[in-house]
């Protein structure tokens, strides 16, 4: 079964005639990408920071990235100076639908896309004390392994024995 996914192009508001090309939705709704896809077409602008704070994600133009490439969506991007707190004037990258690729989306059934993707993001983010807690987990065994793979080496850190 081939995954690509193939843009459509969907007739815009204007003039007959007027197209816009928009991508596909993704199955899976609960994901980052979903969830970067929704906020786009809900007219945001997305930041790096932002979707630290919003998707709990540091990787959002991999998010982009994949939206474009493998689902054929036109999401724009743009490079914007901001002033940091230590002095430096840094560069981030601000992404974004044009109205008209927005529109055409709508057209397609982007609002029952994006009402799904936030009900499943809402209830996938309920789970994240347990995540947490297997996250927790998971680095206790890898620290164990870690010191059941060389006994003679110690911890520099921790004042072990080498």
């Amino acid at each position: 079964m081939s995954s690509a996914h193939h843009p459509e192009k969907i007739e815009a508001a204007g003039a007959p005639g007027d197209t816009a090309i928009i991508g596909s939705f993704m199955a899976r709704r609960n994901t980052v990408r979903a969830e970067t896809l929704a906020r786009l077409l809900n007219g945001e602008r997305l930041t790096g920071l932002g979707a630290v704070a919003e998707s709990s994600t540091t990787r959002l133009a991999a998010a982009v990235h994949v939206l474009r490439t493998k689902y054929g969506w036109p999401i724009e991007g743009q490079d914007l100076d901001v002033g940091c707190k230590d002095g430096r004037v840094s560069e981030v990258a601000v992404y974004f639908m044009t109205c008209e690729s927005i529109l055409a989306a709508f057209n397609a059934g982007a609002s029952d896309f994006i009402k799904s993707v936030f009900e499943q993001r809402k209830a996938r983010r309920k789970q994240a004390p347990k995540a947490r807690r297997e996250a927790e987990r998971r680095n206790i065994a890898r620290a164990l392994a870690r010191q059941r793979r060389n006994p003679w080496q110690g911890d520099f850190f921790q004042g072990g024995a080498a």
